[in-house]
C-alpha cells in the first residue's frame, strides 16, 4: 500500500513537470508556427503584388530593354528606349554617369544603367548611391580607370 502511494505521488509529480514543461514550450511553438503561417502567407501573396513579378507595364517594358542590354552598348539608344527620365542622374570626374530607374524589380529595387565614354559599364539592379562611391572608382575598384575599359 505504501508502495502505491509513492508511485502515485512520483507518477503525479512527473505529470505536474510535464505540464509545466509543456506550459512554458507552448509560446515559442506556437510561435514558430504563426511565424511559418505568416511566411507562407506572405510568399503567396507576394506572388500576386505586380510590383514582385514585374507585371506592371512600365516594369516589364524597362526589364525587357535591360534584358537587351550589353556592356559596351551605347547609352543613348537605351535611354531612349525606356522612354522615361531617369529619377537621378549623376556623374563623376572619372567620366562616369550614373541613371536610376525607381521600381523597376519590386517596389523598393531601383535599375541602374552606369556609363563611361558614352557607352554602358555596368547595368542592373542597384542604386546610384552605390555604383558611385568613391571605392569603386580606386585602382583595382569595381570601375577602376587605369584599367582598359571593359
Amino acid at each position: 500500500m505504501r508502495m502505491n502511494r509513492i508511485m502515485g505521488g512520483l507518477l503525479t509529480a512527473v505529470g505536474l513537470a510535464s505540464l509545466g514543461l509543456l506550459g512554458a514550450c507552448t509560446p515559442m511553438v506556437t510561435g514558430q508556427m504563426a511565424e511559418g503561417g505568416y511566411s507562407a502567407a506572405r510568399s503567396a501573396l507576394g506572388a500576386l503584388n505586380p510590383t514582385t513579378t514585374g507585371a506592371d507595364e512600365r516594369q516589364r517594358a524597362i526589364q525587357a530593354t535591360l534584358n537587351g542590354v550589353n556592356v559596351g552598348d551605347q547609352i543613348v539608344p537605351v535611354l531612349e528606349k525606356i522612354g522615361e527620365p531617369p529619377r537621378e542622374k549623376s556623374g563623376n570626374a572619372q567620366g562616369y554617369t550614373c541613371y536610376e530607374f525607381p521600381s523597376v524589380y519590386s517596389s523598393t529595387e531601383a535599375a541602374v544603367l552606369m556609363s563611361h565614354q558614352g557607352r554602358i559599364a555596368f547595368y542592373g539592379n542597384s542604386r546610384c548611391t552605390t555604383e558611385m562611391d568613391v571605392e569603386n572608382f580606386k585602382t583595382g575598384g569595381k570601375y577602376d580607370t587605369t584599367a582598359a575599359f571593359r
